[in-house]
């Protein structure tokens, strides 16, 4: 440390500007800061990202004296301390490789007997070339005289890195399920390229931009107002702030302009802001609004909320 503390450890991750580390006479993990790490050194196997979105797999090893941390496996690289990104651990299952979070809100009033519970989760992985992620989120709203609604989004994408360079080509798999918007079920599958320009300790930037085909199937007794089976462009745009320990905030848009259904527009928005109040747990407020300028007949174009709830993450 930049104290001179010394500290002898098993090395879990690197993430967020977070080192978290386990220590044999310790039951828990602990996280530490990296800005305040001078140097490590460990036998261990590790995927190593900088911030360019390159990543190097080994060894590590570096000295109190040249800040280089140095990545030993049949080739050696080198990475500035300040420019390293992600360390994750190797040699371990796909599973276990996993980082991700899961929460839960529940609110009830006893006026109307209205019950509301939201469940929300993400996961991401990182390998040496690969990168994936998976954000689920479902709303299910009961009341006495009302008809229940529910309102399911899932967004997933798996990427490979492109030669050695922040771009990375994969598919991704998006699907929604709205009763306020009388979607039974709208999957949108295509490929697309993804790029990085901002990866640090603090900030995440990610464009996504391909080719998607959509499939909508509408609830029973609807009118569409357009094609169910369309080819869409894909565009999305991923931002993550945050600050050690403390308050995270992600912002995720997709757009989809119509191809083969010229002028149709449609758009999900997501806001999640993290406030991580003892260890691994927190409490996450979520605005979310999904829009169709050519909805079903009779469904509003936009729907949209705001969750409260709270959740335990997991590295």
């Amino acid at each position: 440390m930049k104290n001179g503390d010394k500290i002898t450890c098993e090395i879990r991750s690197l993430s967020q500007g977070q080192l978290t580390i386990k220590q044999d006479y310790a039951n828990s993990t602990v996280v530490l800061d990296w800005l305040k790490v001078d140097h490590i050194e460990s036998s261990q196997r590790f995927v190593v990202i900088d911030t360019k979105g390159h990543s190097a797999s080994g060894k590590l090893s570096e000295t109190s004296s040249d800040h280089i941390l140095s990545i030993e496996e049949i080739t050696e690289e080198h990475i500035p301390h300040a420019d390293v990104v992600g360390i994750e651990e190797t040699g371990k299952t796909f599973f276990g490789s996993l980082q991700g979070d899961v929460d839960v809100g529940l609110s009830f009033a006893q006026s109307n007997a209205q019950k509301n519970l939201t469940v929300q989760g993400d996961l991401n992985y990182q390998g040496k070339k690969d990168i994936a992620f998976m954000n689920v989120s479902s709303q299910f709203a009961s009341q006495t005289q009302v008809s229940n609604t529910n309102e399911t989004t899932a967004k997933t994408g798996f990427f490979r890195e492109l030669r050695k360079s922040k771009w990375y080509g994969g598919g991704i798999a998006n699907f929604l399920s709205s009763s306020e918007q009388q979607i039974d079920l709208q999957t949108t599958l295509g490929g697309a390229l993804a790029i990085r320009p901002i990866y640090t300790n603090k900030t995440n930037v990610t464009f996504i931009a391909g080719l998607a085909y959509t499939d909508q199937r509408d609830a029973s007794d609807t009118t569409a107002t357009a094609a169910n089976h369309s080819l869409n462009a894909a565009v999305a745009v991923q931002f993550s702030t945050f600050r050690f320990d403390s308050i995270s905030f992600d912002t995720t848009v997709w757009v989809y302009p119509g191809l083969t259904t010229p002028g149709r527009v449609r758009t999900t928005f997501n806001e999640d802001i993290y406030y991580k109040f003892y260890r691994d747990f927190y409490i996450r407020g979520s605005f979310y609004d999904n829009y169709d300028n050519r909805p079903v007949e009779g469904a509003p174009p936009n729907n949209l909320g705001f969750t409260s709830t709270v959740g335990w993450s997991f590295r």
